[in-house]
């Protein structure tokens, strides 16, 4: 106390100087710091130090109130993927922290499906059902889907595993695990052709018709092959009379694309593209063409990144706050509105229940 008093009497000129510096000195007294300099005073004022403090998760920048207030679903993650998977449930509580309480966890192949299928039961079963999956396979993977015809080609062993189409075994895990709520994602991509656009239709083609079998949600990839697609889903609506819900994830077409998809009541899911400034600019352009009760948000984590994280320009499902916010500019309504209406589809959509 000596030496605090001491400390005052030989700085007493700083009392008089401002009321912020008397203040300032006050709470430094009351938690016994002396204040040894000017200089160190400015320096524990300064941004930098408060640098020192650890650095929020992402979308950090949104206030609570909007966050306790708005629930949001991302309907498509790549959990598997290397960038989230060594620390996926981070990943997940992250997004659960920012009002991101349920997430699609998106099939691209069998393997991968059930990889997914095992990550959603053990959260759920330990955190709360949070995570739910579609089953299917990408048109990148359509070269290794199993049809009958193929079963008899030679080049499969003649096991009866291998015997299996890959429709039957999809058709397995959807009808039996309670977190398989939709086929996909499946589609054609006509933009890297890593299959060939015969296997792509036939793969395509099989996953429509046992969605129709199974009256369960579509959830469709489509770059660069929009009238391919049209007509696949033409023809099998045709056949069955009726197509399930279906969503074009991930949407980068343009308004006359979007337009025909809404004319048959799909569904159209829009990522961070939309906030990349010029990836984004016709997306932005289109978006309040599309009424809000046929839009769903999504990541595509890790890809679509918008924003910067320590792990590089990786998207996370946290990040689906920031579409959000994209989509109410574009709209011209609050940001909660979307947050309502958005969530309200995709429930909706992939038929979950808000308490599950």
């Amino acid at each position: 106390h000596h030496h605090i008093a001491k400390t005052r009497t030989s700085f007493s000129f700083l009392h008089t100087t401002s009321t912020h510096h008397r203040h300032y000195h006050r709470r430094r007294h009351h938690h016994h710091i002396a204040v040894k300099n000017s200089i160190t005073r400015r320096l524990i004022s300064t941004p930098r130090l408060r640098k020192m403090s650890s650095i929020p998760p992402p979308s950090d920048s949104h206030s609570k109130e909007s966050k306790q207030q708005c629930k949001l679903v991302d309907i498509g993650i790549n959990l598997t993927h290397r960038a989230l998977i060594k620390h996926w449930q981070e990943v997940i509580q992250r997004a659960i922290n920012v009002g991101v309480t349920k997430i699609l966890l998106t099939g691209t192949s069998l393997k991968s499906s059930h990889q997914n299928l095992k990550l959603a039961h053990e959260w759920n079963t330990k955190q709360g059902t949070n995570l739910f999956c579609t089953v299917g396979v990408h048109p990148h993977d359509a070269k290794h889907f199993v049809t009958p015809a193929t079963t008899t080609d030679g080049n499969l062993k003649k096991d009866e595993t291998d015997a299996r189409t890959t429709i039957d075994e999809i058709k397995d895990l959807l009808q039996n695990n309670p977190f398989a709520i939709a086929v996909g994602e499946c589609g054609l991509d006509y933009n890297r052709n890593f299959s060939t656009r015969t296997d792509q239709m036939t793969a395509f083609t099989e996953q429509v018709r046992l969605a129709c079998e199974l009256q369960m949600p579509l959830f469709i990839h489509e770059r660069e092959a929009h009238e391919n697609l049209v007509q696949v889903l033409d023809k099998v609506e045709d056949e069955f009379g009726k197509l399930p819900p279906v969503v074009i994830h991930c949407f980068t077409g343009n308004l006359n694309e979007a337009q025909v998809y809404l004319s048959k009541g799909y569904y159209i899911g829009f990522t961070g593209t939309i906030c990349k400034k010029e990836r984004g600019a016709h997306l932005r352009e289109l978006l309040p063409h599309v009424p809000l009760d046929k839009i769903m948000v999504e990541t595509d984590a890790p890809f679509m990144g918008f924003q910067k994280t320590k792990y590089g320009r990786f998207s996370e499902p946290a990040h689906v706050v920031g579409v959000a916010e994209e989509i109410s500019k574009c709209h011209g309504i609050s940001f909660e509105e979307v947050c309502e209406q958005t969530t309200k589809n995709a429930l909706l959509f992939f038929g979950i229940k808000e308490e599950d």
